[in-house]
């Protein structure tokens, strides 16, 4: 008995049980009401229970506690079948528990209980619908890790439980070090189904929220948590507010996903290239592959590992497309910029007809595809129908082009400069300028690839910068250009001169994407920075955090 914890009586006055009673009490426990079995005892080979005191029998600790005595926070299970409680509750009222309920002490009281329920929560919830005081208890040491190993496994292999409440009670498994193989070895399910349950538990809020409401399948579920979060973002904005009424299915998911992948070997730029789109890098080290999700996606084969992010596929597309077009250009012949649409042919470009296909380059000029599978490649062409005017005509359209190109990166220059001025000017008219342009750039840098502020850092701004609260209703409604007016106006109210804009972009820098698994922009600013002390006692610092953020046994926000 641990010092300090008040002793729970099983067995009124002092009873002895003998080694047979201990046979039959384990081969036959809901039979048999512990009073009856200590009441039918013989004294020989008999084992003393002192009054007030526990059965302790082969290692096995059983109690009778108040229900009011066990902390139950530790539980993931939060949905029950209400038929199936009712009748669980039923039988225990007319026959008694069958099976105790599991239970460890605690090293620590938590809302002044020092027991916590490890399995039998449904057990739990049928004596309370049953009026009943207490409930017998099989008392086990064990740690946090443990009783939610045996948590998860109970619910699993006795009833099985909803899908999200699986999926987080892997996540957490695996938050807690224990690998997929281990996990898999544990339950005794395949290797997938951990990575699809670990998968489903990393889903965004509205599609997790979707599955534990039954208006997602699981197998849809599953299909949305091999996608990387922005992907999963983006549909939830454009598809699931018109969704909401109805289950949606693995199929409706597909279909939306189905232009989301494609094939990295088909791409026209080199997979090691980190120059094209720095803020992305190179494709071979992007963790948002097919490869990169391990057993979530199964390949068809050898070179088909795919990108999963859409859109950063078409910034490098685009500027892959305007470098070959520039390589492949002189002054006195630009490159032909091919279309392989038949219709609806873009302005400036040759539509199929209009060009052949060569392997030879005299007699050949030089063009780049602007559109369909072969896009950014380039080839030489011979030009078809075309006559030596409409050739001429067509150079010259192309070289009006280029200078219409080139006027306009030389009124941006101009337009730069002239701001520049501005900027260096001391008086009250520079300082404003500067002051927009402070706010706009802290504006860009919280929304960069975003339509709403990351969650987190939002949360920090509140709290040190006193950002106003944002009710989910009014976040809702605001979108587009309205979200952005409602950042700026924060960044205003907040920060109304140079040095406090400044002040605020630095932390704006130093926070963010917190909630992002893919960059980790504090790291980056850790490794620039090449301080010391940034590092020292890190994981202690972190544990600290989380503990004073989370209840260290359920892991729930603490209010």
């Amino acid at each position: 008995m641990v010092p300090g914890r008040p002793p729970y009586p099983v067995l009124s006055g002092s009873r002895v049980v003998t080694r047979q009673t201990v046979k039959i009490l384990f081969s036959n426990m809901g039979a048999l009401k512990l009073e009856t079995l200590a009441a039918a005892a013989e004294p020989t080979e008999a084992i003393a229970l002192q009054p007030v005191a526990a059965v302790a029998l082969m290692g096995i600790e059983l109690r009778h506690f108040p229900l009011d005595a066990l902390y139950i926070g530790g539980n993931y299970r939060t949905a029950m079948s209400a038929p199936g409680l009712e009748e669980l509750t039923e039988s225990i009222r007319h026959s008694g528990l069958i099976q105790p309920i599991t239970v460890r002490p605690l090293a620590e009281p938590v809302e002044g209980k020092y027991f916590a329920l490890v399995a039998g929560a449904r057990r739990y919830a049928a004596h309370e619908r049953a009026g009943l005081p207490t409930i017998l208890c099989n008392v086990r040491e064990m740690s946090a890790q443990q009783a939610e190993e045996a948590r998860l496994i109970e619910n699993v292999q006795r009833e099985n439980p909803h899908p999200a409440d699986e999926a987080v009670a892997v996540g957490k498994l695996s938050e807690n070090g224990a690998t997929y193989q281990e996990i898999a070895s544990r339950l005794g399910k395949p290797l997938r189904w951990v990575a699809q349950r670990k998968a489903v538990s990393q889903l965004v809020g509205t599609w997790l929220r979707a599955l534990r409401a039954d208006k997602l399948t699981l197998a849809a579920a599953e299909e949305l948590a091999r996608w990387p979060q922005a992907v999963q973002a983006r549909l939830a904005a454009e598809n699931y507010k018109n969704q909401r009424d109805a289950t949606l299915s693995e199929s409706t998911v597909k279909y939306w996903l189905q232009s989301e992948t494609h094939i990295l070997s088909a791409a026209p730029w080199g997979l090691y290239d980190a120059n094209l789109y720095p803020q992305a890098g190179a494709c071979a080290t992007c963790p948002k592959r097919s490869s990169c999700a391990g057993v979530l996606f199964e390949q068809p084969g050898k070179g088909k590992d795919s990108c999963l992010d859409k859109g950063c596929w078409g910034v490098k597309l685009a500027r892959r497309t305007a470098l070959a077009i520039k390589e492949n250009s002189t002054d006195q012949q630009p490159a032909y910029l091919l279309s392989s649409r038949s219709y609806e042919t873009p302005a400036g470009a040759l539509s199929p007809g209009r060009y052949e296909v060569s392997k030879k380059k005299k007699g050949t000029v030089a063009g780049v595809f602007i559109d369909g599978p072969q896009q950014a490649h380039a080839v030489r062409i011979l030009l078809v129908g075309l006559s030596a005017a409409a050739q001429k005509n067509h150079q010259e359209a192309q070289q009006e082009a280029r200078r219409k190109r080139l006027t306009q990166q030389a009124t941006k220059s101009v337009l730069a400069g002239r701001v520049v001025v501005l900027l260096g000017q001391p008086d009250e008219e520079g300082g404003q300028v500067r002051r927009v342009l402070l706010g706009e750039a802290i504006t860009e840098r919280l929304l960069h690839h975003r339509t709403a502020l990351d969650e987190l850092v939002l949360a920090h701004l509140v709290r040190d910068w006193k950002w106003s609260v944002m009710l989910d209703k009014t976040r809702k409604a605001l979108r587009g250009d309205e979200y952005r007016q409602w950042v700026r106006a924060q960044v205003q109210a907040t920060a109304p001169t140079e040095e406090v804009l400044t002040r605020l972009l630095l932390y704006v820098l130093a926070h963010h994407d917190l909630s992002s698994e893919y960059n980790d922009q504090q790291q980056k600013v850790v490794t620039l920075l090449n301080r010391p002390e940034l590092t020292q006692g890190l994981a202690e610092a972190a544990q600290d955090r989380l503990a004073q953020q989370y209840d260290p046994l359920t892991l729930r926000a603490r209010s």
